[in-house]
């Protein structure tokens, strides 16, 4: 049976007690305590060598053998987590075997129990467990949908407050601006956008949440930045509120640059570098697992649709009913007024019959959404209720 599995060091203990009392044989004894001699003599000659300590067990791996990690290969990696210490052992395997690719390098298991021998391991984090792309198809090439977001805002040391904006490019995770703006405004968003059209070229769309800069409270939910996005032909993709899985990508990011927000730096100056060098190290060195471990440099490439001098005018068809939105954002409709948006103040929109009847306003090719007509209002959605053949005809005879 061996030791009895309850208290074995004072099993230990025990039996070198009684064979140091040296009233029975170690014959008897070790029949006693049901051990072979060998043990006995074992544990016996431990405990005269090294006291109580020697009757503790001993690591059974051997101290050097055959698969070793060459001890150069160990420093390699130590100081690479050293130098990236958010990194994980893939990344950092990723990254060596990428720029010295002539050396055998361990797997990632293999490097993660490098790392945990080196007290070079924290607490892992809860992944974040978003699917990421809300009801809208995935982007299928760079610059189809660029996501962007205000993370949480932070002090730097000096007191100063950073709203960091985040703009990121989802299929290739390319990195086009971390920037420390000092609040959620459009006044220091735009001039970040217009910088990026300028240099990246126009995405097709561009996901947000429902808060500012991006999105207002009203029916079109329109604010100044978005309206330009929307003169530029550049669609609006808004998460459905409480769900920011829908923008998965984009708050996983969030959780990667976490670290700076809790280091913050000395002055918005030194934000800025900071944020510089993350962005560098994010596109240019750090492997992406999502993209087969390459980095988004690798896969981003700037779009095809360059930012035009000035936008053009909307080319709304003939048959629609075109209205310029007034000052105090209503437009006028059979012989009354209809709220549209303060934002739209100037702007020219389209009134335009749906094949179910109903009247559908937008602006360029963004739909504003339909006209309730018994309570004389715009809302978001269709009521899907239709109209009499020729209402259209009878309207652009009369009331239009």
């Amino acid at each position: 049976m061996g030791w009895r599995e309850t208290g074995i060091m004072d099993e230990r203990l025990l039996f070198v007690a009684a064979c140091l009392e040296d009233e029975e044989t170690m014959t008897g004894l070790c029949a006693a305590f049901e051990i072979s001699r060998k043990t006995g003599y074992k544990w016996l000659g431990r405990y005269r060598e090294l006291g109580p300590e020697g009757l503790h067990d001993r690591p059974r791996a051997p101290l050097n053998h055959g698969r070793a990690t060459p001890a150069a290969v160990v420093e390699r990696i130590v100081a690479e987590k050293e130098a990236h210490p958010l990194w994980g052992p893939k990344k950092i395997v990723a990254r060596l075997a990428r720029v010295e690719a002539g050396i055998a390098w361990p797997s990632a298991s293999t490097a993660g129990a490098i790392l945990e021998r080196h007290g070079l391991v924290g607490r892992r984090r809860a992944r974040w467990k978003g699917a990421g792309n809300g009801p809208w198809p995935e982007p299928d090439a760079p610059n189809a949908v660029w996501t962007g977001d205000h993370k949480g805002w932070f002090r730097t040391r000096d007191g100063w407050r950073c709203d960091p904006l985040t703009v990121m490019d989802a299929k290739s995770r390319y990195l086009l601006a971390l920037e420390t703006t000092g609040s959620t405004g459009e006044q220091e968003a735009w001039p970040v956008f217009e910088r990026l059209f300028c240099e990246h070229g126009l995405p097709d769309r561009i996901r947000t949440d429902n808060g500012a800069p991006f999105a207002a409270a009203g029916v079109t939910g329109l604010t100044p930045l978005s309206l330009r996005f929307v003169r530029l032909g550049i669609a609006l993709e808004r998460i459905d509120p409480g769900k920011p899985q829908q923008n998965g990508k984009h708050e996983r990011f969030h959780l990667t640059m976490l670290p700076l927000a809790k280091a913050p730096a000395a002055d918005r100056a030194a934000q800025a570098e900071a944020f510089k060098a993350f962005r560098r190290e994010y596109n240019w060195e750090r492997p992406h697992e999502t993209l087969g471990m390459d980095t988004p440099a690798e896969h981003y490439r700037p779009s095809t649709r360059k930012m035009p001098a000035s936008p053009p005018e909307p080319d709304y068809p003939a048959e629609a009913a075109v209205r310029k939105v007034r000052h105090n954002g209503a437009v006028k409709w059979r012989g009354g007024e209809i709220y549209v948006s303060a934002t739209l103040a100037g702007e020219p929109v389209a009134i335009e019959e749906t094949e179910s009847g109903e009247w559908a306003m937008r602006f360029y090719a963004h739909r504003l959404g339909f006209i309730d007509d018994k309570h004389a209002r715009l809302v978001r959605k269709s009521a899907l209720q239709p109209r009499p053949a020729g209402a259209f005809a009878d309207q652009k005879r009369g009331e239009l």
